[in-house]
């Protein structure tokens, strides 16, 4: 199976009561034409758009949708770095969100388990 050149999908965290876009290499209007699907259009993130010098963002909207941006389709380990970096991100703010706020020892098992899950289902849509 090849690589797909874009990527849109969405991943439902199940135990947490949230869900995931992951954008990858995709146009400005590919990416708007999605969010309007969702009523996500509205929102002042115009910012999300512009990321010439940017390798990806990640986007946590009012309505607890998130959005994990990359530019280009991950091919290296730098590539894979970054994608997981805009995870940190939206676990961060996820956990947040559910008032648990990152413990050494206490509850950094809860975070690593959230980004060990969707690193390997962006991972497995991405491979």
């Amino acid at each position: 199976m090849s690589k797909p050149a874009s990527a849109n999908f969405i991943v439902p965290l199940v135990i947490y009561p949230y869900d995931v876009m992951v954008s990858v290499a995709e146009t400005d209007e590919q990416l708007r034409t999605r969010l309007k699907r969702y009523g996500l259009d509205k929102e002042d993130n115009l910012w999300m758009y512009s990321s010439a010098n940017k390798t990806g963002k990640a986007v946590a909207f009012p309505g607890d949708q998130c959005l994990i941006r990359i530019k280009s389709l991950p091919k290296t380990p730098f590539d894979f770095g970054n994608l997981l970096h805009e995870i940190f991100h939206v676990a961060s703010f996820i956990m947040w969100k559910i008032g648990m706020k990152l413990k050494i020892k206490n509850n950094d098992e809860a975070y690593a388990y959230l980004i060990g899950y969707l690193t390997k289902v962006i991972y497995e849509k991405l491979l």
